[in-house]
C-alpha cells in the first residue's frame, strides 16, 4: 500500500512540474531567447537549458527519488536550485518587459518607438540576465540560510493575567530534508535554545522523507527543551513522508504530537489547553486517515480555559473560530508567499491569510512564514525565513 501511495504521489508531482517546466521554458524562449543575437543552434540549446532548469524537480526525482523532496547531495540541490531560480526570474522579467513593450504604444510616437528599440536591444537583454542571476542567488540564499530570530508580542483574547509575558518559540515548516540537513537543523535548534522559551510550538511540516532517510537530520531536534513542553501538529508533508512511522520518532525526540487531541498545560501553575488538529491531506485516498476534527480534539477538555490551537493550514481559522474556546491559532503552510506576485496566489489559496497576525472574530491567528520551505521550490525574495519568539500578553495586564 505504501509503495502504491508513493507512486501515486510521484505521478501527481511529476505531472504538475512537467507542465510547470513547459510553461516556464516556453515563455522564456519566446519572450527572451528569441530576441538574443544568437544563431538557431545556440537558441535551441538555451531552450533545452531552460527546460531542464525549470523542470529540476521532475528530472531529479526521476533520477534520485525521494518523498517530499529529492535525495541528492545538498551541493547538487543548491546548484540546480540556482539555475531554476534564474529561469523563474527571467520568466518574471520577460513578463515585465512585455508589459512595458505593450505600454510603449500608449506613449508618444517618438518616445514609444525609442522605448521599444531599447526594450528589444541587447543591453536590456544582458541587463535582464544579470538581474535574474542576482535575484536567483539572493532568493536561494534567503531560502537556504539558517533563519534569524524574530521577536514579537501578541495580545490574546481572554489570556490569563498570570501568564502575561509567556514566551513561546514557533517553528513552522522546517521541511527537514537533504536540503535542510543536520547542520541546518543544529543551527535552528541552537538559535531557538539561546532564547530560553517557556514553550515550543510546531505547526506542522517538520520533515520531508522517510524515518530511515531522515534519522541523522532530525536527531538535533532532541536538544530542543522547554519547561512547559514541545507541542506539534502534523502538516501535509508528514503524510507525504509516511506519517505512521514518524509518530514514535517524534515522541522519542521529545515532541508531543497532538493529532485531534489536546493537553492541559500548567505554565506558572495556571492551566491552559494546547490542542492540535490533523491536516485535510489525511482524507485523501492515498492516506485514508482521520481528518481535522476540532470537536474530537477538545473532547472532555476542561471548561473555561483558553485554547491555543495548532492547525497547519491558516484558512481553517474561520471554521475554528466557531468554537469560542479557541483564542489563539498558530499555523504555517504558506511559507509567507516566498516572493512577490507568487504571494498573491498563495494568499488567495489560503483564505486570504499569508503571514503575521490576523483577527478572526474573537480568535487571534498567527501565520508563521516558515523556518524552512519545500526544497522543490527553494526561493525567498523580500520574505525571509524566521524563528519566531512570541511574547503572549494578556488584555488585562
Amino acid at each position: 500500500m505504501a509503495d502504491r501511495n508513493e507512486s501515486q504521489e510521484w505521478r501527481m508531482v511529476a505531472f504538475m512540474f512537467l507542465n510547470f517546466a513547459l510553461v516556464l521554458s516556453g515563455y522564456v524562449f519566446l519572450s527572451y531567447v528569441l530576441r538574443l543575437p544568437f544563431g538557431k543552434p545556440a537558441k535551441f540549446g538555451l531552450l533545452a537549458f531552460t527546460f531542464l532548469a525549470s523542470g529540476r524537480l521532475w528530472i531529479m526525482r526521476s533520477i534520485y527519488g525521494g518523498l517530499g523532496g529529492v535525495e541528492a547531495d545538498r551541493w547538487l540541490l543548491l546548484v540546480t536550485s540556482f539555475f531554476q531560480s534564474v529561469v523563474i526570474m527571467l520568466f518574471l522579467l520577460s513578463l515585465f518587459r512585455d508589459v512595458g513593450w505593450l505600454l510603449s504604444f500608449a506613449t508618444g510616437k517618438g518616445i514609444g518607438k525609442s522605448l521599444r528599440v531599447w526594450i528589444n536591444g541587447g543591453t536590456a537583454s544582458l541587463g535582464m540576465l544579470v538581474l535574474a542571476c542576482g535575484l536567483g542567488l539572493l532568493g536561494l540564499y534567503q531560502a537556504a540560510k539558517i533563519p534569524e530570530v524574530r521577536r514579537s508580542e501578541v495580545v490574546v483574547p481572554d489570556w490569563p493575567q498570570g501568564l502575561d509575558g509567556l514566551r513561546v518559540a514557533v517553528l513552522a515548516d522546517m521541511h527537514i530534508s537533504r536540503f535542510f540537513d543536520r547542520d541546518w537543523v543544529t543551527g535552528v535548534v541552537d538559535r531557538t535554545m539561546a532564547e530560553n522559551p517557556d514553550m515550543i510550538l510546531i505547526p506542522g511540516d517538520m520533515v520531508d522523507g522517510t524515518t530511515e532517510l531522515r534519522a541523522p537530520d532530525v536527531a538535533p531536534l532532541a536538544n530542543l527543551k522547554a519547561p512547559y513542553g514541545i507541542w506539534a501538529c502534523v502538516g501535509n508533508h508528514e503524510y507525504i513522508s509516511q506519517l505512521r512511522p514518524w509518530l514514535p520518532v517524534f515522541e522519542a525526540l521529545g515532541i508531543k504530537i497532538l493529532y485531534n487531541a489536546h493537553q492541559v498545560v500548567l505554565p506558572r501553575g495556571i492551566p491552559i489547553i494546547v490542542a492540535g488538529l490533523a491536516d485535510p491531506t489525511a482524507l485523501g485516498p492515498r492516506y485514508n486517515l482521520p481528518g481535522p476534527d476540532l470537536a474530537l480534539a477538545l473532547k472532555d477538555a476542561p471548561e473555561g480555559l483558553p485554547v491555543v490551537l495548532l492547525d497547519h493550514r491558516p484558512g481553517r481559522a474561520r471554521e475554528n473560530v466557531k468554537d469560542p474556546r479557541v483564542k489563539f491559532q498558530l499555523s504555517g503552510h504558506t511559507h509567507g508567499g516566498m516572493m512577490p506576485l507568487l504571494s498573491l496566489m498563495v494568499k488567495r489559496s489560503n483564505g486570504g491569510f499569508l503571514k503575521g497576525f490576523y483577527d478572526v472574530g474573537n480568535l487571534k491567528l498567527f501565520v508563521h512564514p516558515g523556518v524552512g520551505l519545500w526544497s522543490g521550490f527553494p526561493i525567498r525574495i523580500l520574505n525571509p525565513s524566521e524563528i519566531t519568539l512570541l511574547t503572549i500578553k494578556s488584555p488585562e495586564a
